[in-house]
């Protein structure tokens, strides 16, 4: 995975939480998508954008 599909997948999966699930206060979105910077950077360090995009959503959970 590189980094154009890892941020295809966080803003999918971002949306489906924001719409589907109705998450809607906007520190929560704003939340979430710092959630999934820190899985980019993290995903950047070890070479494995797959181990960034699990621990976002992991992290995102955890704190929804």
């Amino acid at each position: 995975m590189d980094l154009f599909l890892y941020c295809i997948f966080s803003l999918f999966y971002i949306m489906v939480i924001h719409f589907a699930i109705a998450v809607r206060k906007e520190f929560n979105l704003f939340l979430m998508t710092g959630i999934f910077v820190l899985g980019g950077i993290l995903g950047m360090y070890l070479g494995a954008y797959e181990v960034g995009l699990v621990g976002a959503v992991i992290l995102s959970l955890l704190f929804w």
